[in-house]
């Protein structure tokens, strides 16, 4: 059976969590999302499975939280 999860770029997570894009790149370079647990194009850009959105979702609540 294939995979039929929805890929979603940068600025769609950005859109659905409703954050501005520095949230998402603190979450990257203070290593509380790594990079390498998520997949990036031959262009470098990042696209993330709907699955994704739950990790992410978690790493800004503890970062806010503080």
């Amino acid at each position: 059976m294939a995979n039929t999860e929805r890929l979603l770029s940068t600025s769609e997570i950005l859109r659905v969590l409703n954050v501005p894009s520095y949230r998402l790149d603190y979450l990257f370079k203070s290593r509380k999302l790594k990079a390498e647990d998520f997949t990036t194009l031959d262009n470098g850009h990042r696209i993330y499975r709907q699955s994704d959105l739950n990790k992410i979702r978690q790493a800004l609540f503890e970062v806010l939280a503080k």
